[in-house]
């Protein structure tokens, strides 16, 4: 029975524990910045235009990658019926008005020409997106970095802009297999919906919002923790249960009390050996995937400063030194 326990133990904490070993995808804090009392500027006809991409993806599927983008952005905003979208042959017709070459604005739009469109279509507000970074550095690392903004044609105001930062690492190989990381493409996916969730929260909070900075890993360690404490406390339970039904046995005075006390001192013994197991399971695996976390290294700058201070306290008869922790 022992080693069923242990071994059930081991599997959990090894399947859990794989959750750090298989390709990780990372979502960067940036709180997006919003204007108070937003939803009562009237800006309701809005123009999506092409989401511009950097220089050296020309040539490397650039135009694709804008397509792919701005497509999903469109459907992920309309979902959420914000605005009324103005986007297609509208907007490529007021792009040609501006740029000889429409595709030049694929790398090389500004938000100075974003705002001649949104008058060329009669748009209250112009949505103007930049991909920021589209990187597949190298094996074990992709990175995306996508930034939409809204701004107001009449006042050339920015209203909102969300930024999206993910980091895309490869997990441990088995032997002979290569590293490998997310791909682009899907952290471009999410960071489209990331940033329309983002916005859909602006608009319901009427101004700025901020994002978490609690990534799911430490989700599941702090919950892995938690239900840990819990089976320890059951283990402890049940091995007091044990102990004192073992005390009884020792000084049973009958062979109903002798039969009585050892049967409860297995089932307890069972019992606390199988929370026992539990509780190493979770509260080890809990620990691994909180220390673990790349995503601790993103944290707000805010959160990485010191939280100890040295406090010096004059009186005229003394010098003290009081510590100061900040949570």
């Amino acid at each position: 029975m022992t080693k069923r326990i242990l071994c059930w133990g081991l599997a959990v904490t090894l399947s859990l524990a794989a959750l750090g070993c298989g390709a990780q995808i990372i979502r960067v804090p940036i709180d997006p910045y919003a204007v108070q009392g937003l939803n009562g500027r009237g800006i309701k006809k809005v123009a999506v235009l092409p989401v511009v991409v950097p220089e050296y993806l020309r040539g490397q599927g650039g135009e694709a990658i804008s397509v792919d983008i701005t497509n999903q952005f469109m459907t992920e905003l309309a979902t959420r019926r914000l605005y009324d979208l103005i986007a297609g042959d509208p907007v490529r017709e007021a792009l040609g008005k501006v740029f000889e070459a429409p595709q030049d604005w694929l790398y090389q739009g500004t938000s100075q020409e974003a705002l001649k469109v949104g008058r060329e279509v009669k748009a209250d507000g112009v949505i103007f997106g930049v991909v920021r970074r589209y990187v597949q550095a190298n094996l074990s690392q992709t990175e995306v970095e996508i930034e939409f903004q809204l701004v107001e044609v009449g006042s050339a105001e920015t209203v909102w802009s969300v930024r999206e930062y993910y980091i895309g690492r490869g997990g441990s190989p088995s032997q002979h297999d290569p590293v490998t990381s997310p791909a682009t493409r899907l952290l471009a996916q999410h960071a489209v919906t990331g940033a329309a969730e983002h916005i859909g929260a602006i608009h319901a909070a009427n101004g700025p919002i901020e994002v978490s900075t609690i990534s799911n890993r430490q989700i599941w360690g702090y919950s892995l923790l938690s239900a840990g404490a819990i089976t320890t406390v059951a283990t402890g339970y049940y091995f007091t249960l044990s102990y004192n039904a073992y005390k009884g046995y020792q000084h049973a005075g009958s062979t109903a009390d002798l039969s009585r006390f050892r049967h409860n001192t297995q089932q307890d013994d069972q019992m606390w050996m199988i929370f026992g197991g539990a509780s190493v399971a979770l509260l080890g695996t809990g620990t691994y995937l909180l220390l673990t976390d790349p995503a601790r290294e993103f944290a707000r700058a805010t959160d990485n400063a010191n939280r100890v201070a040295v406090i010096p306290f004059v009186t005229p008869s003394w010098f003290l030194l009081s510590c100061a922790y900040r949570f």
